[in-house]
């Protein structure tokens, strides 16, 4: 239990943590983390000038940072508590398929829930949720052998600040479609009528977790090993080059964008196309979806960098490529990648 701690650190612990964890130095680990002061968070494949408002983000001291793992856009404040799981994939009882592991995560996650009086249920492919409504996200990644596995619980929530401060399309629609979204995220503290006491709502979790993998927990604080690779690495996870990267490219005005729904999540895509050569000169692929290994969808625009633009050719290089490297994106198929990006082509062709 790190309490809490800047959003800068708290990343960086992610790194650190699930570091010291594939090279066998931790046992596997569950990390309580609690953020102050407030911050905004995006997925490790999204683009922070698509996804945060960082105006309002800095003029009200909400702290912008990237996480090492896939997902969406989050605000986190004080009123929330995060859970990480730090394991390894052949450690007994872990399943192989990621689904079964994801499912897995969120049970345990819903055990430490009941011991609170709170009834919840797993809402595939990571989201907990209470008679409907949501009140926990999950997640994860993974290096080598070890897997993080991670989700926030909802213990009392400012709605208007996260829709303020993160770019949503909720706020092209009408009041009562607000109202309607606001409905579908629910928190501790309106299922249970108070906040229990942060320890309590800890120690529930850990129980929960204990319970369903059938282990014992001993608390424990980071080893040496931790701390000085957490100094190490701090800095970088502060930089510019961390938090906005090479997705600052996006800014360009010739990018045409398209999104695709899939069941994974939502996968953007903007590209620029030459069209007289029928080939892509450039592609970015966002969204809040969580890839295996993490540089998946990095390597996988780095092979469609000059590549023809037609679909059957796309289809064959990403095909290929999901196959060559055992990418997994769970709840998307090679098919969802190759459907985003013909519709973002079909756009282009159309306008320019």
């Amino acid at each position: 239990d790190t309490g809490a701690l800047s959003a800068a650190e708290n990343m960086t612990l992610e790194k650190v943590i699930l570091e010291a964890r594939s090279r066998d130095i931790i046992p596997d680990t569950l990390h309580f983390l609690q953020f102050s002061p407030h911050c905004a968070l995006v997925g490790y494949h999204q683009a922070v000038e698509l996804e945060v408002e960082k105006d309002y983000c800095q003029k009200h001291g909400i702290q912008i940072n990237r996480r090492i793992s896939g997902g969406g856009n989050l605000y986190m404040d004080e009123g929330q508590l995060g859970w990480e799981i730090f394991t390894i994939k052949d450690a007994p009882g872990i399943p192989a398929r990621l689904e079964d592991f994801y499912r897995l995560m969120c049970e345990s996650a819903i055990a430490g829930l009941k011991r609170l009086g709170v009834k919840a249920s797993y809402r595939p492919a990571n989201d907990i949720e209470v008679e409907g409504r949501k009140i926990s996200g999950t997640g994860g990644t993974g290096k080598g052998n070890a897997l993080l596995y991670h989700g926030t619980i909802l213990t009392d929530f400012d709605v208007d600040t996260m829709i303020a401060c993160l770019k949503l399309p909720l706020k092209k629609l009408e009041n009562h479609q607000i109202k309607s979204f606001k409905e579908r995220v629910t928190c501790l503290k309106e299922v249970l009528g108070y906040v229990p006491p942060i320890n309590k709502i800890k120690d529930a979790m850990a129980e929960g977790f204990a319970e369903v993998f059938g282990i014992n927990l001993e608390p424990a604080g980071l080893s040496e090993w931790e701390k000085n690779l957490l100094n190490q690495e701090l800095p970088y996870f502060q930089s510019d080059e961390w938090i906005y990267g090479r997705r600052s490219q996006y800014q360009a005005s010739d990018l045409v964008e398209a999104d695709y729904k899939s069941s994974g999540g939502l996968i953007r895509v903007a590209l620029r196309l030459d069209k007289t050569r029928q080939r892509i000169k450039a592609v970015f692929i966002t969204g809040d979806i969580f890839a295996y290994p993490e540089r998946s969808i990095l390597d996988l625009e780095a092979v469609l960098k000059n590549h023809s633009s037609r679909e059957t050719d796309i289809y064959a290089t990403v095909t290929k490529f999901f196959n060559d490297h055992n990418i997994e994106v769970p709840g998307c198929r090679p098919e969802d990648f190759c459907y985003a990006l013909v519709i973002a082509i079909e756009k282009a062709v159309q306008v320019l």
